[in-house]
């Protein structure tokens, strides 16, 4: 009976957080299904892998499915600490998870490379204005940035800047540049992105123990 009472008890304490992951699901489930109503698509299409929905080898996309994984991660560790800590630094946290999450879901859905030039922003006003945000983001948060391993998020920044180069000037050269180059380069700076608010939200825990 023990059990049941604590299951009753944590039913009742989590009850906020159950309901919002709950509508959450739901919205997506159904926002599946509507899609699929009105376009006709089937829904192994929108529910399976990509590779099992489109037949194609596991090994298709993989360093593209990786570097997901990466921003999946650096979104999780900025989330955690800036809703842990009760510092200045919390907003530092939390605007870094919303960025690497939307730039996630970038390379998921590809915004800058289907979705806004579909809408007529051509792809390089996207860039612009991913460079713009992220001119914005230092200056905002430069103080406090310098007092972190800097190195390591100005090691992603150049990489992000040389895929962008690549990709916005010599995209019709060959595949070595345009591919293992450009996405090479792209990915190191999700790597490099990922251990930065790793070693950051490390140590800013760690500070906050102390005190």
């Amino acid at each position: 009976m023990k059990i049941f009472t604590h299951l009753l008890k944590q039913l009742k304490t989590n009850l906020p957080i159950i309901t919002v992951a709950t509508l959450v699901s739901f919205l997506v489930l159904g926002s599946v299904y509507v899609y699929h109503q009105l376009n006709g698509i089937p829904l192994k299409t929108l529910t399976s892998d990509v590779t099992a929905a489109a037949d194609v080898p596991l090994y298709y996309g993989i360093q593209s499915q990786i570097g997901i994984f990466f921003w999946a991660a650096a979104a999780a560790i900025c989330f955690l600490c800036g809703s842990t800590i009760k510092s200045p630094e919390w907003s530092f946290f939390m605007v870094s998870g919303f960025l690497s999450l939307f730039l996630g879901l970038d390379d998921i859905f590809l915004f800058h490379e289907v979705v806004f030039p579909s809408l007529g922003i051509h792809q390089k006003v996207v860039y612009l204005s991913y460079v713009v945000i992220f001119g914005v983001y230092v200056l905002k948060f430069y103080k406090l940035i310098l007092q972190t391993e800097f190195i390591l998020l100005a090691m992603a920044f150049g990489c992000f800047g040389l895929s962008l180069l690549i990709d916005s000037f010599f995209h019709n050269a060959a595949p070595l540049y345009t591919q293992l180059i450009e996405d090479g380069a792209k990915f190191v700076g999700i790597v490099y992105w990922t251990i930065y608010f790793y070693s950051t939200a490390t140590k800013t825990l760690k500070f906050q123990k102390i005190d």
